[in-house]
């Protein structure tokens, strides 16, 4: 008896781990609607029919966010705000991760860690509004 409990248990943490992994796959409409912001207020979405969208201020972070390097690429001044759709970009997904590519030179990257929070690639966390579709 104790061995089927076990045996349930294993199956029961097996499949919660499988479905939890699948609610984090990536998907390109995750940046539809509102996109994703950080904390410092700085936005990444998908404009319909326009391109890919990125807003915000660049603050001189001690820590800089992949969108604080575009910002600098961008020559946005210090406390300017920054807004730019980029009707060449596109994303593309893989597993948990996504491959933004605004322009010929400029490819970020992030991976979903939760239901409704990406990382990009500094380790800077993004958030939406919107629950995946």
């Amino acid at each position: 008896m104790k061995k089927l409990i076990l045996f349930v248990l294993t199956a029961l943490i097996l499949t919660a781990c499988v479905n939890t992994e699948d609610a984090f796959e990536a998907k390109v409409s995750d940046f539809e609607d509102s996109g994703f912001t950080n904390t410092k207020g700085q936005i990444i979405a998908i404009v319909e029919d326009a391109g890919i969208l990125v807003s915000g201020t660049l603050h001189s972070p001690e820590k800089k966010s992949s969108l604080d390097k575009v910002l600098e690429k961008e020559n946005a001044g210090n406390d300017k705000h920054f807004s730019k759709v980029y009707s060449e970009g596109k994303i593309e997904t893989t597993g948990t991760k996504y491959y933004v590519t605004l322009d010929e030179t400029t490819t970020l990257e992030f991976e979903k860690v939760a239901q409704r929070k990406i990382k990009d690639s500094e380790g800077v966390e993004y958030v939406t509004q919107e629950y995946p579709k």
